[in-house]
């Protein structure tokens, strides 16, 4: 991967969305998140059977857009007035309207959560026009992610390049295996692993054997030490990452 100051991780549905009701506890954002039907399993399903392949190739599943224009364009909606400004935007000539909203109010779920990095005192307001972000968190597609984030591994992966979060379609739509079909919390994880990043938090290795992943653990790739080791090495991730035995369970929050 290239020395640039990006740190890595980590598909929207084009088909039907329902609206699923999630609660915001003290959190102050729309109450509702439109998530894709087709493709994510009800948290009461059997888990999908291990993957046969690599643990951190990009999983079967939703179709996703491969190419884009390579330039964006800010999804509209707005929220709050403190803390910092952030647009969510969706790369040209990739997905239509719907999914443009689907992405942006899984953005708003995740940094409102109390369970995300409001809990830490970082606040997050949206804008949409006329106040320049301090970030933009970006849906982009598989060529320019790969493009811009590297592909060196080989794994599809989102990236933080500045003030830009590039969020890879073919993980937003395809999830990881990691997260055994939940496309709901791996979007989630996608989103605060990069965020994480932004806001100047680096790699971590999993500190428990058995215990929750830390969200910025590299997730995406494995949540078992031995493999993100194997996969990393001789590819500077920010941190080493000791081969010593330590798996965690997927976990999408950074606290809590």
């Amino acid at each position: 991967m290239r020395a640039v100051p990006v740190v890595y991780v980590t598909g929207l549905c084009l088909a039907t969305t329902a609206v699923l009701v999630l609660e915001f506890g003290t959190a102050p954002r729309p109450a509702a998140v439109r998530w894709p039907v087709s493709g994510v399993p009800a948290v009461s399903e059997p888990a999908p059977p291990a993957p046969t392949g690599h643990v951190a190739d990009l999983p079967e599943g939703l179709p996703f857009p491969q190419r884009g224009a390579g330039t964006w364009h800010v999804v509209p909606g707005t929220f709050g007035s403190a803390g910092t400004a952030y647009s969510v935007e969706v790369e040209d000539g990739t997905v239509p309207p719907r999914d443009e909203d689907n992405f942006a109010a899984v953005v708003d779920y995740a940094l409102a959560h109390p369970r995300g990095w409001a809990r830490t005192g970082e606040v997050f307001h949206r804008v949409d026009g006329g106040t320049e972000p301090d970030l933009r968190v970006r849906l982009t597609s598989q060529e320019t992610a790969r493009r811009l984030c590297g592909f060196e591994l080989p794994y599809d992966v989102s990236c933080r390049i500045g003030s830009e979060v590039h969020v890879s379609a073919a993980r937003w739509f395809r999830g990881a295996h990691t997260y055994r079909g939940e496309l709901r919390s791996y979007r989630l994880y996608v989103v605060n692993h990069e965020v994480g990043h932004f806001l100047g938090r680096g790699h971590e290795p999993c500190p428990a054997d058995g215990g929750p992943a830390p969200v910025m653990m590299q997730q995406t790739l494995s949540t078992a030490n031995d493999e993100l080791a194997a996969i990393t090495s001789g590819v500077d991730q920010g941190v080493t990452i000791t081969a010593d035995g330590k798996a965690c369970t997927a976990n999408p929050w950074p606290t809590g």
